[in-house]
């Protein structure tokens, strides 16, 4: 009971805390659009869809090895020997960083002049662009570490200070140093607080646990990362590779509209994340104790709340992109719909990826997502050239429903069986998709919208309440205080 308490408890702060800090960035989004030209707004969304892929390249994905690490070597506390345990491990991967950075930096240096062709970046975005993806390495090891434990507070205290002093250094930028480039200011803006929660990270791990033992160590966390690192660079194709695309081949300016509508999925994208981060660790759990019916009767529950959430923010999403947007950006309004529906699927997918990291079959992710990547990349390059950057909505939706059923496939195939409800799963699927059609017919109609969109929400509320009850838990919390 002690532990489902403490699992309720993350969840609820993971949620509460990621819509808080989403919710500053929401409100930003208006600021932002209006402060920034298209193109701006274009550039710096290039720019963060590049540093999507190289903090990975960078950092090798060490990060996804810390929950098998975890259980592999374990603590001092429980009797591992000091130098040989989880904590060693994790300080001696920051170590791996470090090198890491000093070769990439060295690199830039030598090939800066082909890079900024190549990439369409002037020579100070890139090396912008080598600190945001280095710190955002670290970070991500950071964010692993937390989870593990259900340290939310840890996660949203670091989180907090990145998303405030991120917005206020970006203002402050515009209006004073960076007023005819405020694409600059934005990636300055970003850059300078995530590189100083890198600094107080690394010390913060080195201080903890002395580094070694590196042979052993850094053979087993590379063959179990590299893998990951072809499936988050595949993940981030599916992501983010489109809006490079829609830059090269269209414009900034259609990037910019194009990149607008994803702050609507980010909605779907910041719940997924914030329960994912509680979702993994329960599932490992779950997966070593061999609760397999468990496994099965939550995630069914999982996909159902997420399933009314989605359909939800679809109905009303029209309506968020007038909000937060200025006119120039309302044309969203008709790509917002099938990348929120495809924002689903991506979510979806977590659900069989934690049974193939556990068992450490990293080679089928990457091949799994590898295999939806280059799906993704070749039906943009020939819808974009026939219907435009709107095309890229509809082919990322496509790949997403791919992305899950290789995932789901292959899952199945690794343990032997499936955990997990199909009748639930090809329900929820078909009712988000039909309702995605639903929404771009009613497209006009905003009260038939919003009256379904209410129907799905209060569906939503009494579901959770009845199954797991998180209003009642915190009611229950304040009454004590």
């Amino acid at each position: 009971m002690a532990e489902n308490t403490k699992v309720v408890k993350a969840g609820i702060g993971y949620v509460i805390g990621n819509y808080l800090l989403k919710g500053l960035n929401f409100l930003m989004v208006p600021v932002f659009s209006r402060l920034m030209s298209t193109a701006d707004y274009g550039i710096y969304n290039t720019f963060t869809a590049y540093e999507a892929i190289l903090y990975i390249l960078m950092g090798y994905a060490i990060h996804s090895s810390y929950k098998n690490a975890l259980y592999k070597f374990g603590t001092v506390e429980n009797g591992v020997e000091r130098g040989k345990d989880y904590h060693t491990y994790v300080s001696s991967t920051i170590v791996l960083l470090l090198v890491s950075a000093v070769v990439w930096f060295a690199a830039f240096f030598l090939l800066s002049g082909n890079l900024t062709e190549w990439l369409g970046l002037d020579y100070p975005s890139l090396l912008l662009l080598l600190i945001y993806s280095f710190s955002g390495a670290i970070l991500a090891c950071y964010n692993a570490h937390v989870g593990l434990k259900y340290q939310y507070k840890n996660f949203l205290t670091v989180a907090a200070f990145n998303a405030v002093s991120s917005i206020g250094l970006s203002i402050l930028l515009m209006f004073t140093a960076f007023p005819e480039h405020r694409y600059m200011a934005r990636m300055i803006g970003t850059t300078v607080p995530i590189a100083m929660i890198a600094v107080f990270v690394i010390f913060k791990f080195l201080r903890k646990s002395k580094p070694g033992n590196y042979k052993p160590f850094l053979s087993w966390g590379l063959k179990y990362s590299l893998p990951v690192v072809f499936h988050g660079i595949s993940q981030v194709v599916l992501a983010q590779f489109d809006r490079i695309m829609i830059t090269r081949m269209i414009d900034a300016a259609s990037t910019g509209i194009y990149s607008f509508a994803y702050n609507i999925y980010g909605i779907i994208n910041v719940t997924a994340l914030s329960l994912d981060n509680v979702w993994n660790p329960w599932m490992y759990e779950q997966m070593a104790a061999k609760r397999y019916d468990n496994i099965k009767k939550k995630s069914s529950l999982y996909i159902l709340l997420m399933m009314l959430f989605s359909v939800g923010v679809m109905l009303i999403s029209p309506e968020l992109v007038k909000l937060l947007g200025d006119r120039e950006y309302w044309s969203a309004s008709y790509s917002v719909i099938p990348i929120v529906a495809g924002g689903f699927f991506a979510f979806l997918y977590t659900i069989p990826a934690s049974v193939e990291f556990y068992y450490e079959k990293t080679k089928f992710v990457a091949m799994g997502t590898f295999a939806a990547a280059v799906i993704n990349i070749a039906l943009n390059y020939i819808f974009m050239k026939q219907f435009g950057y709107i095309a890229a909505a509809y082919t990322t939706l496509f790949t997403y429903i791919l992305y899950f059923v290789f995932h789901y496939l292959i899952a199945r195939k690794i343990h032997g069986s499936c955990l997990f409800s199909t009748k639930i799963i090809v329900g929820g699927s078909a009712l988000v998709l039909a309702v995605a059609g639903l929404s771009l017919l009613l497209m006009d109609l905003v009260v038939v919208r919003w009256i379904l969109a209410v129907g799905a929400a209060v569906l939503l509320v009494v579901t959770e309440e009845r199954k797991i009850g998180f209003s009642k838990k915190i009611l229950k919390k304040f009454r004590r205080k």
